[in-house]
């Protein structure tokens, strides 16, 4: 398929200008019936000023934040929508302050103002859609099907019979557990079939995912450890890393590890340590503390650590699962109720064959006795699992974990919610509303009666300590 040209910001510039305007008429039209004689008469050409501010506003935040976000092409309908309310919020910020600048804001319809915004944004979207649908037809979808295959291969039969219907333009083949002869015949059979094949990277018995790799004196390479420096943020010492090199870190120094404890640390439990100096040792006593939320990635990337990313202690489960699934690791549970640790078993034994869980038990929802305490620590040893994952609920689960550090045999990893997102217990957000950084509003209509205290205080709390850090 052609990947066709690449989309003109030039002419998406021309389109969101013309919606403005379009926009702004139309709020003008609706609001008043003879508008030419409004302007003159009563408000002295303040509309016409107006608008040639808001083109030139639109100018400014095209530039600095529509051309710098993702492709139009790449991008389905919701999140375009998101991107269009984003950048019309910020031209009615600067509305509303140019009037007030001016002094005009009382001469100004109250119905017009918004009605400008909430326009524009309409014939945006739409303006939008209609360009994107008109690309496609003159030049192609640039966003290409692949077909994943994985170890044993099919037959040439079988790579038909997935091929059929023409929804794949390319295949992308897993090499890991196939020797060469295998991984050529099955790129020959797809290159008779007129499909365009891709082999996978493997290092270090880890498959290798976009992201991570980067080009070290012209070799292609990825990162096999997290770096040594840290970005302290309200006194909490969050490592810097990327998913990928994590999970791939702790692979490879399992056994160093074993005994320690990793945290993943959100919007909430930062302040929970900003808050509460003890909660605060237990998170740096971590051998590795993630930023398991955006607002905490996105700090670290204006601190100057532009490769560091959210590490989700969800993502970071799914990875981890992946890349253990041919057993070279085993796994405990120990945490969530007895209905969400069977669902849980269920599904990553059906996702990830070949997986090795060790073992799994749910605690009682209260707190244990020192003799309880000791047969739990010698159950999870007795299981001999590498990986010991606690879904206690923060900020219970990191007290346990520094509590346990070097009683427990294997590293010990807080995930809280995670165990219910893989069981299927919760719904996780969609990944365009995690890109938002808006996955905590998702959670919130989940569980509004638990979780809206915790949200609406602590982001509250969150934005204000942070007012307050810039200054410092």
């Amino acid at each position: 398929m052609s990947t066709g040209k690449r989309i003109s910001k030039k002419k998406l510039f021309v389109i969101d200008e013309l919606a403005l305007v379009l926009g702004f008429f139309t709020a003008l039209i609706v609001r008043y019936t003879r508008i030419f004689h409004t302007w003159t008469t009563f408000y002295d050409g303040l509309y016409v000023s107006l608008l040639v501010f808001l083109v030139l506003v639109q100018a400014i935040i095209f530039m600095g934040y529509d051309a710098r976000r993702a492709s139009i092409m790449s991008m389905d309908k919701i999140q375009n929508a998101f991107s269009v309310i984003k950048g019309r919020i910020f031209l009615f910020i600067a509305m509303i302050i140019y009037l007030y600048v001016i002094q005009q804001a009382t001469n100004s319809s109250r119905f017009v103002i918004p009605a400008i915004v909430l326009m524009d944004a309409i014939y945006e979207c739409i303006f939008r859609m209609l360009f994107k649908r008109h690309y496609i037809n003159k030049y192609g979808n640039n966003a290409d099907v692949a077909l994943e295959l994985r170890a044993p291969f099919p037959d040439e039969n079988g790579v038909k019979e997935l091929l059929a219907g023409g929804k794949y333009t390319r295949a992308l083949i897993h090499a890991e557990g196939a020797d060469d002869a295998e991984t050529n015949r099955v790129a020959a059979i797809l290159e008779k079939e007129g499909i365009h094949p891709y082999v996978s990277l493997d290092s270090l018995g880890y498959a290798v995912r976009s992201g991570i790799v980067s080009d070290i004196n012209d070799y292609a390479s990825i990162p096999v450890a997290v770096r040594g420096e840290h970005c302290d943020l309200f006194g909490i010492h969050y490592a810097v890393a990327r998913t990928e090199e994590a999970v791939l870190h702790v692979i490879r120094h399992i056994h160093e590890l074993s005994g320690e404890y990793i945290c993943f640390s959100n919007v909430h439990t930062s302040v929970m340590g900003k808050e509460n100096q003890d909660y605060r040792r237990v998170l740096n006593g971590a051998a590795f503390t993630f930023p398991d939320g955006n607002p905490i990635a996105q700090f670290q990337q204006k601190m100057g650590h532009e490769l560091s990313e959210r590490v989700a202690g969800p993502d970071f489960m799914e990875h981890m699962f992946r890349n253990t699934a041919d057993g070279q690791l085993s796994h405990f549970f120990y945490g969530a109720s007895q209905e969400t640790l069977d669902a849980l078993k269920v599904n990553l034994e059906k996702k990830y064959p070949g997986i090795v869980i060790k073992g799994m038990y749910s605690p009682p929802f209260r707190p244990l006795s020192e003799e309880e305490d000791k047969a739990d620590i010698e159950m999870i040893n007795a299981a001999g699992a590498d990986i010991v994952w606690i879904g206690l609920g923060a900020p219970k689960q990191e007290k346990w974990m520094q509590a346990h550090k070097g009683l427990i045999h294997g590293v010990m990893m807080g995930v809280g919610a995670g165990f219910d997102f893989h069981a299927g217990t919760i719904k996780r957000a969609p990944k365009w509303i995690q890109n938002f950084g808006l996955e905590w509003l998702y959670r919130l209509f989940q569980d509004p009666g638990r979780l809206v205290k915790r949200y609406v205080v602590t982001n509250g709390k969150y934005m204000y300590y942070m007012f307050w850090e810039k200054f410092r």
